[in-house]
């Protein structure tokens, strides 16, 4: 018990520390993490560990102890103790919620999406607000810093909703603040201010430090972009101090390139320049010349984000190693030194691509273009400037928004004109009533006495039928108000099912995207490579896979039954077989893996041998060992060649399947080569053959793909895929893409 105590105590304590006890604190529970047999108290050093690692900026080490945790806590879920099996829930969702953040402080947004989605999964099931709210949160933190501002709104209004409503402060401030940070980023100063101020209202009523440092910083960004430099310049300065007191590298970091950002702007003012002058030297007996302190704000600019560039890349801060990239590249660019920033700025339009931060992606490319023009170079500087506007328009599209907005504006509309007619009916038919009324009033006069008793049963009458007119009119304006009701339902039923629909099969597609190989994982092992991957839809039935095992190295192009979702669905089961018979079936053979995986397809998607269904998938598999120059491979439907000496070598497919075929199952054959410097290994699904189009409008046929791939081999790979897709969109012209397409190619 006493150890359990000691263990919350250092947990809870952690990441309130400075850097330099955080690592003692760390030190302090792998000794514990060593020492402790109970696996309930083990999950919970584990997980102690993986906050204090994402805290210090060692997000490599947290993901390691947050995948540690997660796996120990699934395999206490199956306890037969309830209390044990509900801790261990409890705890997973918590491993994957620590996952995630290191994910996205790496900024690896899509994995962190993988795992801030199986932490919502997991609270919702447990029943668990707050955790939920976290959840929402840090999803629309994702999506945000993908610029996907509608869909980041959505889930931070979400997490909102569910703090307010269990009264959870923290998490009110903290989804206040990125709120903010959204409207900021959609040039919505005002609203932005709002919700900061609200935000530092509770961070200060709570008395957190970390949350007033990040609303002084914020805020400080307001006055910024409205000009308002001495205001932004005290809010900077006071999140600097207090980051400085906690130690906290990042956020100096972070601070300084703000300074650095905002002694650049006063700079390129001369008024500016002139009021700074007036604040901070008014009492000063020897005031500095516009000139000179323009001079030493620059000089101060550059010192700053050298500064945060280097503490940046100590932490592993991505996104701020862009940023101060950028702003060093924009000094140089300032003292008409273009070269120089042309440097820094490829530098950081690289990082903003690789993690997908589009805005400031689109602005670095803008800055490019402007170099090159200045350097007098034409050609690259429209280069630059037309990638700068495709870009702008992923950014900036609210065509959409703008469609909805017309709608909903059209069906009010119409709906207001359907009632001002029914009104008009009304009118006129109540002015008919009494014009006859008066007429018949006339008749009535003339005719005298004698005719007095017909007269009134004559009104009587009328009054009764223009009541009868009346209710008509009344009973037609309820159906109409009733029929637009029901049409304003429909029409917002439709609209939520087309969104959910949408938004699962653009999930999916993030999720198979996230277990796919990835470009970095490929890049780490193979030197000269290519792979044009094509999917049909949304999704892809075509895949590829690869993995480094045991001195081999595993790659496969495969092709699951059907294309689009079902394709998908497929694609995910075959990644995990094929992963399973490598790393834990321990198959080393290519024909080994491909027996293996077909008794798990065969098992999973036929258990009891009653379907005549064919499903699985057709597929090449190769293990090369790179030092050996040695080839194994095995072949399902799908050949394997080889381009050497300007010929290509075949390695004949066995037709059959990997999976449900009908026909007699034997094993897979394998194909063994040893292999010379300069060979190409090509691998390929049969979409791109089989692609209709060219001027007779047939199949463009695998003869046709055996002489292209002869015709190009010898090109470097980027070039090889260039024609390639080239080549594809030739001869598709406009018939419509009848295939997913995955080809893979390999220079040894």
């Amino acid at each position: 018990m006493k150890i359990r105590i000691s263990i919350i105590c250092v947990l809870a304590s952690v990441l309130s520390f400075h850097a330099s006890a955080q690592n003692r604190v760390i030190d302090s529970l792998k000794n514990l993490l060593k020492s402790e047999k109970r696996d309930t108290v083990k999950i919970s050093l584990e997980l102690g560990i993986c906050r204090a690692y994402n805290s210090t900026g060692d997000f490599l080490q947290a993901l390691d102890y947050g995948v540690r945790a997660a796996g120990h806590a699934k395999t206490l879920e199956v306890s037969s103790n309830t209390s044990i099996s509900l801790a261990a829930k409890r705890a997973e969702a918590r491993a994957y919620l620590n996952i995630g953040n290191a994910y996205n402080n790496q900024g690896n947004y899509p994995q962190a999406l993988v795992y801030y989605n199986k932490a919502l999964e997991a609270k919702i099931a447990l029943g668990d607000k707050k955790g939920i709210g976290d959840a929402y949160n840090n999803l629309g933190l994702v999506y945000w810093s993908e610029s996907n501002y509608p869909v980041a709104l959505d889930y931070f209004l979400r997490s909102q909703n569910i703090y307010s409503a269990i009264n959870h402060k923290a998490g009110m401030a903290l989804t206040y603040n990125n709120i903010g940070m959204l409207y900021m980023d959609e040039d919505n100063n005002d609203s932005a201010l709002s919700y900061y101020q609200k935000s530092l209202a509770i961070e200060q009523q709570q008395n957190n430090k970390e949350g007033i440092v990040r609303c002084y910083n914020n805020i400080g960004i307001i006055y910024h972009a409205q000009k308002k430099y001495t205001t932004a310049l005290d809010y900077f300065v006071k999140s600097l101090n207090l980051r400085k007191q906690e130690e906290d590298e990042d956020g100096i970091a972070i601070s300084y390139t703000n300074i650095a950002g905002l002694y650049q702007d006063i700079a390129g003012s001369d008024d500016a320049v002139t009021a700074y002058i007036n604040t901070y030297y008014k009492s000063s007996s020897s005031k500095p010349t516009p000139e000179s302190m323009k001079q030493i704000l620059m000089d101060s600019t550059l010192i700053l984000h050298k500064k945060a560039l280097e503490l940046s890349k100590v932490v592993g801060d991505v996104d701020n190693i862009g940023r101060a990239t950028q702003g060093i590249g924009s000094v140089y660019r300032a003292r008409k030194d273009y070269k120089t920033a042309l440097t820094f700025y490829y530098t950081a339009a690289s990082v903003y691509k690789k993690i997908n931060t589009l805005k400031a992606y689109y602005v670095v490319l803008v800055s490019i273009s402007d170099c090159y023009d200045k350097l007098g170079n034409k050609d690259s500087a429209l280069q630059y400037y037309k990638l700068a506007m495709a870009n702008k328009d992923s950014v900036f599209n609210e065509e959409k928004q703008k469609a909805i907005g017309r709608e909903e504006v059209k069906y009010a509309y119409e709906k207001q004109q359907a009632l001002e007619e029914v009104r008009r009916q009304k009118e006129k038919a109540i002015e008919e009533v009494k014009q006859k009324q008066q007429l018949w009033v006339i008749y009535i006069g003339t005719a005298g006495v004698l005719l007095l008793i017909a007269f009134l049963v004559f009104i009587v009458n009328r009054l009764r039928i223009t009541n009868r007119q009346k209710n008509i009119i009344e009973e037609q304006k309820g159906k109409i108000d009733i029929a637009f009701g029901q049409l304003g339902d429909a029409k917002k039923l439709l609209e939520e099912r087309h969104k959910d629909l949408t938004d699962s099969i653009q999930y999916a597609s993030r999720i198979q995207n996230a277990l796919l190989t990835s470009d970095k994982y490929l890049d780490a092992h193979l030197k000269e490579y290519f792979i044009l991957f094509k999917p049909k839809d949304i999704v892809s039935g075509d895949f590829y896979w690869a993995l480094e095992h045991k001195g081999l190295f595993y790659v496969a192009c495969c092709d699951c039954t059907g294309h689009g979702v079902p394709g998908a669905f497929m694609s995910l089961l075959n990644i995990t077989f094929l992963q399973q018979s490598v790393t834990e079936k321990g198959f080393v053979k290519p024909n080994e893996v491909f027996n293996e995986v077909r008794n798990h397809v065969v098992e999973v998607l036929n258990p009891d041998d009653t379907s005549d269904t064919k499903d699985g998938m057709d597929a090449t598999l190769c293990a090369i060992d790179f030092g050996k120059q040695n080839l194994m491979a095995a072949c399902a439907n799908n050949a394997l060649w080889i381009f050497r000496n300007e010929e290509l070598i075949e390695f004949k497919p066995d037709k059959m399947p990997i999976g449900i075929s009908g026909g007699e199952i034997k094993p897979f054959k394998l194909h063994e080569t040893k292999l010379q410097k300069g060979d190409c290994i090509y691998m390929f699904s049969d979409g791109y053959a089989d692609q209709f189009g060219g001027p007779k409008e047939k199949k463009f046929l695998q003869s046709r793909l055996r002489e292209l791939i002869v015709n190009i081999g010898n090109k470097p790979m980027t070039e090889q895929k260039a024609s390639l897709e080239r080549n594809f969109n030739d001869w598709k012209g406009n018939f419509g893409q009848i295939d997913d397409v995955c080809i893979i190619g390999i220079r040894i």
